[in-house]
This record gives structure tokens, C-alpha cells and sequence, in this order.
């Protein structure tokens, strides 16, 4: 069973080692009282940069919990961002348009995390990764997590059932579901026929986020 491992929120510091002073509420601490979710993402969340980060698109960041095993990071949850972290599940699961019920909230699936130079410079404090290489290894096989807009909000809290709800405009249309990892893969790679078309798929959907929408349709125009 899916469960909720970790809730995290953050808030905005300044790093004075990374570029020009940079300030980030990337590194999150777990929470372990109940949390309100709001359209915006979790009370007592914060953001630096709202150009890149927040908003209702992007209201919360989730990210599997094998993938602080997979990448050796030996740090607490919300290490690496993630606002939720998920139990039994990963990015070639998970598709555009999925929703996870938790408790009395409701979120659902928009698009999948664009890691920035920030979440390497923050691996970069373990000693076994430099920011380029983590990155690399981070994004290259499309197990980057994704973001959800909140549906329906409420509280939830560590430790509880996850319901999985797989999208349903697949159905109604007959198209093939899109997997993050592969629509994450086809947006970073869009070689192959395949891949493109997967793209042309995904700007249709009403699950897309705007931001992407408009990315993926300049990129398509580009090809």
C-alpha cells in the first residue's frame, strides 16, 4: 500500500557559497504534525523564486522515496525538495493527470520537476557528489519527481494511506496514458518520432501545466 512517508516544508534562506548569494527554500524539514494544504501548496511552505517555483501548477513537489537510496543521499526527507515524499511508486507509474488522495486532499498530477543548478549546489554538500555530476545522474533516466495542483484542499499528515486515482481523460480519448519519466525524457531528448508525438499528446491534455504547455509548444515549433 502507498504510503505518505515524509511532509516537508522550508524556509527561505540565503546561501552565501552558491552563486551571487543565492536564496533558496529548496532544503525542506519534515514535519510530523498534521499540515493544511492549501491551492498553494502546504502552510508554512515557502518559495524564492516565484518565477520558477509555486503556484497553483506546481502547488506541491512530490518525490518517490527510493530515489534517496538510488542517489546515496544519506539526509532526511525533504532534503532534496520534495514537499510529499511517496512510498511504492515512481515516475514510469505515474502518469500526467493522475490524482493520489490523502486524507480529506486531493492533488493532482501536472508536470514532472525541471531540476535547476540549486538542487545541485544543495547535493553538493554531501561528499559524494558534485553539483554537475549530481544532476546528471539525477535527471538522466527521468526519475526527477513531479508536481500536483491541489484539487481538494484539507490537512494530511506522515504515515498516511495513499489512493491512487489513474487518469481518466486517457479514457475518454483512447490515447495512451504519459508517464512522467517518459514525457520528462521526451521534453529533454525529443529525438525520436515517438517522443515527439508523445509531446504533441501532452500539450492537449487539461492536466498539463501551463508553463509546460507553452515550453513544450515553443520547443515543437523549434523542430
Amino acid at each position: 500500500m502507498m504510503q505518505l512517508c515524509s511532509v516537508n516544508t522550508g524556509h527561505i534562506q540565503r546561501y552565501d557559497s552558491w552563486r551571487k548569494g543565492a536564496k533558496s527554500a529548496l532544503h525542506k524539514t519534515p514535519i510530523n504534525t498534521s499540515v493544511f494544504v492549501e491551492t498553494l501548496g502546504l502552510q508554512g511552505d515557502e518559495q524564492a523564486d516565484l518565477k520558477h517555483h509555486g503556484g497553483k501548477d506546481k502547488a506541491v513537489f512530490i518525490l518517490p522515496a527510493q530515489h534517496y537510496q538510488r542517489l546515496q543521499i544519506e539526509q532526511p526527507f525533504g532534503f532534496l525538495g520534495e514537499n510529499l515524499t511517496f512510498s511504492d511508486i515512481d515516475e514510469t507509474q505515474v502518469c500526467l493527470g493522475d490524482r493520489f488522495q490523502i486524507n480529506d486532499v486531493l492533488l493532482e498530477v501536472t508536470q514532472p520537476r525541471s531540476p535547476c543548478w540549486k538542487l545541485g549546489e544543495q547535493a553538493n554538500t554531501q561528499a559524494n557528489w558534485k553539483a554537475s555530476t549530481f544532476l546528471q545522474a539525477y535527471a538522466k533516466e527521468g526519475f526527477v519527481g513531479f508536481y500536483c495542483r491541489v484539487i481538494q484542499t484539507g490537512s494530511l499528515q506522515t504515515g498516511q494511506a495513499i489512493t491512487w486515482l489513474p487518469d481518466q481523460h486517457n479514457n475518454e480519448t483512447g490515447s495512451d496514458r504519459l508517464s512522467i519519466q517518459a514525457l520528462f525524457l521526451a521534453k529533454q531528448q525529443h529525438k525520436t518520432n515517438q517522443q515527439k508525438q508523445l509531446l504533441k499528446t501532452a500539450i492537449k491534455h487539461p492536466a498539463l501545466s501551463h508553463a509546460w504547455k507553452i515550453e513544450i509548444e515553443r520547443l515543437l515549433t523549434s523542430l
